[in-house]
């Protein structure tokens, strides 16, 4: 296990490709490669750096809000953030498990095809998401959010599950094409372009006009032939 602390307080944003994969060799650790804006430095110029055992954990402990794509295509083990986290953390993950204690920027999970990632404050946007030019977004695993959630949440899913335990913003399910999406309060705009997948809400949204009502759910978009399902969660 590491334990990552950093030494100073940032005043640009780290960028910081660490997985679980640098926790058994101490010195490979210390030596990795980090950006500083633009400058070219080790892990352990920046962030204090300490082994404990050989598991595949990485502890990161205070501030990590300008520290970016931590988690970054991981296969296995695990990160736990005790603090807040910056954008990116999971982007591209195939397995294992990010816990982050605090909040968390945009980006969570961007295109991840498995594993867990947890948030147990709030997100900002862009949770699954494909980054810009994509096709498809989240293709697998689970994100869960136990607070409040921003805007574009699920655009371009594939598979997997996203939960959002509070309130999101708008654009939930944009142009989704599977996997499932729970919203537990309320939401803004959902299922624009939505052509496969589930949506459940348990608050008030607003659903985009070209959805048909059937006898317990919301089929559509039917501007697109969708088939997606917009369920209305009850107690």
């Amino acid at each position: 296990m590491l334990i990552i602390k950093p030494k100073i307080d940032f005043e640009v944003n780290v960028e910081a490709e660490i997985t679980p994969d640098i926790a058994t060799d101490l010195e490979y650790a210390k030596s990795f490669t980090v950006y500083y804006g633009k400058l070219e430095m080790s892990l352990a110029e920046l962030f204090e750096v300490e082994k404990e055992g050989d598991s595949k954990v990485i502890v990161l402990e205070g501030d990590f809000s300008r520290v970016k794509w931590i988690g970054k295509g991981m296969l296995d083990g695990e990160i736990i953030v005790r603090g807040n986290a910056g954008a990116n953390y999971g982007a591209f993950m195939k397995g294992g498990k990010i816990v982050i204690e605090g909040n968390a920027d945009d980006w969570i999970g961007a295109e991840m095809e498995g594993g867990e990632i947890i948030v147990k404050g709030d997100a900002k946007n862009l949770i699954g998401c494909p980054y810009w030019g994509d096709l498809e977004g989240m293709k697998g695993g689970k994100i869960v959010i136990e607070g409040n959630a921003g805007n574009y949440i699920g655009e371009k899913m594939v598979s997997g599950e996203i939960e959002v335990r509070g309130k999101a913003g708008d654009f939930i399910g944009t142009e989704m094409k599977g996997g499932l999406i729970t919203i537990h309060g309320d939401c803004g705009i959902v299922g624009g372009d939505m052509k496969a997948g589930e949506i459940r809400i348990g608050g008030i949204f607003e659903l985009v006009p070209a959805f048909r009502e059937t006898d317990d759910v919301f089929v559509g978009d039917v501007n697109v032939k969708g088939k997606g399902i917009v369920r209305v969660l009850t107690l």
